[in-house]
């Protein structure tokens, strides 16, 4: 059986409402602390070091945010098998630094990134088998009570644009449509 992500959860970060001054969020992350950013509905915008604020001009982390790392929000009870086998697991492309793990409206841990990475390159990982429905793979694919699989906000960079895109997969390649409903439609730009 796969461990759950958060059995190997850090605890230890600061949570920051994206409305924090960028003055204060320095304050906050002195000691090193990793503080992830949530927006107005609390939801994990972006993961911030002190290190990453010092070149920053702006009123606000809201503000910061198109300059610092996506995170990936998960459920606290997905294993790490499951979200190895999920689409989600494109999203680490986006240069996520940590895996936000949620319990409802609440963050309770994260996963840097490099824990998953070496979960994955352990001898002891065994991916999931595929598994069909009954009638060759008509069926539905997620039971209901399932964990859901992961989200990464992304700020596109697209000149004008600025729209907080939610991702739950993630193609180098071929970027997807950024979801702001307001014209000109445009391909999501990324900061990397």
């Amino acid at each position: 059986m796969s461990p759950t992500l958060l059995s190997e959860a850090d605890g230890f970060f600061t949570a920051l409402p994206w409305r924090t001054g960028l003055e204060a969020a320095r304050t906050a992350l002195e000691s090193g602390s990793l503080g992830i950013v949530h927006d107005d509905a609390g939801h994990p915008v972006a993961a911030v070091r002190h290190a990453d604020l010092i070149d920053v001009a702006a009123p606000d982390l809201r503000a910061a945010v198109p300059r610092l790392a996506p995170v990936i929000e998960v459920d606290a009870d997905m294993t790490f098998a499951e979200f190895a086998a999920s689409p989600s697991v494109t999203l680490l492309d986006l240069g996520a630094r940590v895996l936000v793990l949620r319990e409802g409206a609440r963050t309770v841990g994260v996963v840097p990134a490099e824990v998953f990475a070496a979960h994955l390159a352990s001898p002891d990982f065994r991916p999931p088998a595929p598994v069909m429905a009954g009638a060759g793979g008509l069926g539905d694919p997620a039971l209901p009570g399932q964990p859901r699989t992961g989200l990464a906000p992304v700020v596109c960079q697209e000149p004008g644009c600025g729209h907080l895109n939610r991702l739950a997969a993630y193609r180098y390649n071929a970027p997807p449509w950024c979801q702001r409903p307001e014209p000109p439609r445009h391909r999501l730009r990324t900061g990397g």
